[in-house]
């Protein structure tokens, strides 16, 4: 297996990616390149944002991935919108591995993510992120919450996914003058997968005005994931 494929559809010149749970669980290893990538889940509320040009819309454009979280965006796509292919190439050392993991009896699906019952669901594709990351032994860096919840948050990811390195973390509530260590410690940490959520400074839109000042990793940014991640 040499690339992986994600279809989607362009609908009002905005790309939805409907990628397989094998195609979310090989994020991973396809985005090994010391690059910086964004995921991004997007909802019918968003929808008027994501079409127009501005930051936001700008954002969604040059996302690696964009999710669609309601069955309307996903229905409407299939029935109006343009069908669109794209392919990522699979890095040499991880041919054999990602060729494993795609014949696993969990990916035999011929389904390749229940579109139809409910979409993109931010916890179901963190799960499998999460699952990918801790099968390689790799990390996390936290970003956001209250410092109370943070802490609970990394409590509660440390003893559901033991074989995960949390390399560093930040409340949301951070002072201005602490921005400069902070992405100091996301680039020293080089962690797999950078995970934000509310309260952030400048909510989404924070990654890419920070993306490139770090190293490289996948950046997930979903309001409620820190709260979620602490039992709230």
């Amino acid at each position: 297996m040499e690339n992986v494929s994600i279809p989607g559809a362009r609908l009002d010149g905005v790309r939805l990616d409907f990628p397989s749970r094998f195609v979310i669980s090989a994020l991973p290893y396809l985005w090994d390149d010391e690059k910086n990538h964004q995921i991004c889940f997007l909802s019918p509320g968003q929808w008027s944002h994501a079409i127009t040009r501005d930051e936001f819309g700008s954002m969604i454009s040059s996302a690696d991935i964009v999710l669609p979280t309601s069955l309307s965006l996903v229905s409407k796509a299939r029935a109006r919108g343009e069908h669109t292919e794209r392919s990522w190439p699979v890095p040499f050392t991880y041919q054999i591995l990602l060729d494993a993991l795609r014949d696993a009896e969990e990916f035999s699906e011929s389904e390749p993510w229940n579109l139809a019952r409910d979409a993109y669901r931010p916890q179901s594709v963190l799960t499998l992120l999460l699952s990918a990351i801790e099968k390689r032994g790799g990390s996390v860096f936290l970003i956001g919450g209250t410092p109370i919840t943070l802490l609970k948050a990394e409590k509660n990811l440390r003893a559901t996914y033991p074989g995960i390195t949390i390399v560093g973390s930040m409340h949301g509530m951070y002072r201005r003058e602490e921005e400069g260590a902070l992405l100091q410690a996301i680039q020293k940490g080089a962690p797999n997968l950078i995970l934000a959520g509310d309260p952030l400074p400048e909510g989404e839109r924070w990654i890419p005005r920070h993306m490139s000042a770090t190293r490289s990793g996948a950046f997930l940014y979903f309001g409620s994931i820190i709260r979620w991640f602490s039992g709230r």
